[in-house]
């Protein structure tokens, strides 16, 4: 029989039977397969336990080894020693300041990278930017919220502030038209106040530069004919994608060197805490180690010119703060 002919010959389907429905607690009805490897696996463990059984019965008790000797047991286990020698403490000071000292180069090293990505970012953006400039909600180019925190952490536009609540006057008045008085001049107080807030917060807000923006393209079809208008603003088009694509790889960048950054800083101190906790001196526990999560800000005290690395970023599980310890005072000699 050829295989065309085979393979159009009609074949019944077998289904495998499933659970019953009232045994459906009992899980996936077994086949033979797994009833097999089910057995396998039951008698290779009975014969383990046989061959232990006479190993334990055909076991000399008065068997003696000189190398025994030097041999330990914990609770009737038998612990085997690697060999390894503990390092004195001088050396292990030495290889934590060297291990603090590549950490440091590390981080000096990130924190230029930081610095390079922010001159860029500089370069792209106008900080005090003209209100047909904002880019902040024009669609696609948006920035959301956490490019904005890794500007912020990164001191390239300036924190965001809470607007502070008008303080509140009661004038009580000695009749109507005093009382009519009193609120129209109230009502002007704030709008003006108003509009000075709203003046304060245009100027802060962050405008990317674009080559040209939906008034100018307007202003540029209704000056140039069709023909050029429609090349020049499918080239404006191309050059704002490129932009924001290079843009958004910047911040992606930024972020990154900026978490990594906060998970260096932690590592040194935590070097140079076990270095100083391998030396002389009375000390007491304050802190011990903790994760930082979401809304945890680093308390670091060391002074640094990089705005970015004086806040503590978005870290994950895999970051921790370091331990806190205060030293007992001593007269130096």
């Amino acid at each position: 029989m050829t295989s065309s002919l085979r393979n159009s010959l009609h074949r019944r389907n077998h289904k495998e039977r499933s659970q019953l429905s009232h045994r459906a607690k009992f899980g996936i009805l077994e086949k033979h397969k797994d009833y097999v490897q089910r057995a396998r696996d039951y008698h290779s463990k009975q014969d383990r336990i046989t061959r232990l059984r006479q190993k334990a019965a055909d076991r000399n008790k008065d068997e003696f080894y000189f190398g025994m000797n030097k041999e330990r047991t914990v609770q009737g286990v038998h612990v085997k020693d690697r060999g390894n020698v503990s390092m004195p403490m001088d050396m292990v000071k030495l290889l934590k300041t060297q291990d603090e000292g590549y950490v440091r180069t590390m981080r000096a090293n990130g924190i230029k990278k930081i610095e390079r990505i922010k001159s860029q970012l500089t370069a792209l953006a106008n900080l005090i930017a003209p209100q047909d400039d904002n880019i902040e909600h024009d669609g696609e180019d948006a920035l959301d919220e956490t490019d904005l925190e890794t500007l912020r952490e990164a001191g390239v536009i300036p924190p965001e502030t809470k607007r502070r609540l008008l303080a509140r006057h009661i004038i009580f008045a000695e009749n109507e038209t005093e009382a009519k008085q009193l609120s129209q001049r109230r009502s002007s107080n704030q709008v003006k106040t108003t509009t000075e807030v709203d003046d304060g917060q245009a100027e802060a807000d962050l405008g990317w530069k674009i080559v040209e923006n939906a008034s100018s393209r307007r202003r540029r079809k209704n000056k140039s004919s069709a023909g050029a208008s429609t090349d020049i603003v499918e080239d404006a088009e191309e050059t704002r994608q490129l932009n924001a694509q290079n843009r958004k790889r910047l911040l992606k960048e930024l972020a990154a060197r900026l978490k990594r950054d906060t998970q260096l800083r932690y590592t040194q101190r935590e070097l140079e805490m076990q270095r100083l906790l391998a030396g002389k001196g009375g000390r007491r526990k304050l802190r011990g180690i903790e994760k930082v999560g979401a809304e945890n800000k680093d308390e670091d005290e060391d002074e640094m010119n990089d705005a970015a690395a004086s806040k503590a970023s978005k870290a994950d599980e895999k970051t921790y703060k370091p331990r806190v310890y205060k030293w007992r005072i001593e007269r130096k000699r």
